[in-house]
C-alpha cells in the first residue's frame, strides 16, 4: 500500500526547484496546489501534473495573458505600464521606468530580463565598473534600520549564512534586503547571509529575490 504524502514533502519536491508551494493542506494528487515559481508567477498544478514535469504555464507562454497580469508584474520593478491592451508577447509595451524614462518593450523581452534601455547606459557609465548599479548603494535605508534590527534578524538566523549554496569564503555576516529595497526592513525582506553570498546576490537578482524568498518562507513562513 502506497504512503500517503504528506504537506512537508510536497513543499520540499517543490523547494527543489524554488517553487514556493502556498496550499496547507494535502488532500490528493487531483487537488490544485496553489504555489509562486521562481520568476514570482502564480498559479497552481496537481501532483499528478507536477510528477509529468508540467511547471509554470506563465514562463513557457501557454496561458493566456491578461493586462492586469502585464501591469503587476511590472509593478513588481518599480514600473508603470501605459499600454492599456495585451495583444501577444510581441507587442510593444510602452511604460514608465523607476527614473521616469519613457519606453516600449515586448513581453518576451520583458522576461528575457530587459530592462530600460537608458538606465542600462548610465551604468555602463558609471566609474567604468560593470558591477556598478547606477548609486543604488547610495539610496538612504529606513528609519527603521539600525544595529539592533540586525542584530534580531542574525540571532532570528542561527548567527549563520543562510544560503544553502554558500561557498563558505567569508565569515562575516551581512544583512541582506532581499527585494534590494532598503527602505523595506520588515524582517520577511531581511537575511542574514556571508559577505561573499550578499556579494553573489548583485547578479541575477531576480533569481536570488525569489531564491531567498523560498528560504524564509520554508524555514519561517513568510510570504
Amino acid at each position: 500500500m502506497n504512503k500517503k504524502l504528506t504537506i512537508e514533502f510536497i513543499r520540499d519536491e517543490f523547494f527543489k526547484e524554488w517553487y514556493i508551494l502556498l496550499t496547507k493542506v494535502y488532500i490528493n494528487a487531483h487537488q490544485k496546489l496553489e504555489y509562486t515559481c521562481p520568476r514570482g508567477h502564480k498559479h497552481s498544478i496537481s501532483w499528478n501534473k507536477w510528477q509529468g514535469n508540467r511547471r509554470c504555464p506563465y514562463c513557457i507562454n501557454v496561458v493566456k495573458l491578461t493586462i492586469e497580469f502585464v501591469r503587476e508584474d511590472f509593478k513588481k520593478y518599480g514600473y508603470e505600464l501605459l499600454t492599456t491592451k495585451y495583444i501577444n508577447a510581441h507587442q510593444k509595451l510602452d511604460y514608465i521606468c523607476p527614473k521616469g524614462h519613457k519606453h516600449s518593450m515586448t513581453w518576451n523581452k520583458w522576461q528575457q530580463k530587459r530592462r530600460c534601455p537608458t538606465c542600462d547606459d548610465i551604468k555602463k557609465i558609471g566609474c567604468g565598473n560593470p558591477s556598478w548599479k547606477g548609486g543604488v548603494s547610495k539610496e538612504p535605508y529606513s528609519q527603521d534600520w539600525n544595529n539592533n534590527l540586525k542584530e534580531s534578524i542574525k540571532k532570528r538566523d542561527g548567527y549563520k549564512c543562510m544560503n544553502p549554496d554558500c561557498w563558505g569564503k567569508d565569515d562575516v555576516l551581512n544583512i541582506h534586503h532581499i527585494n534590494y529595497n532598503k527602505k523595506i526592513c520588515k524582517p520577511e525582506n531581511l537575511i542574514t547571509v556571508c559577505r561573499s553570498c550578499n556579494g553573489r546576490a548583485n547578479k541575477d537578482r531576480e533569481w536570488h529575490e525569489n531564491w531567498y524568498k523560498a528560504i524564509l518562507y520554508n524555514r519561517y513562513g513568510y510570504i
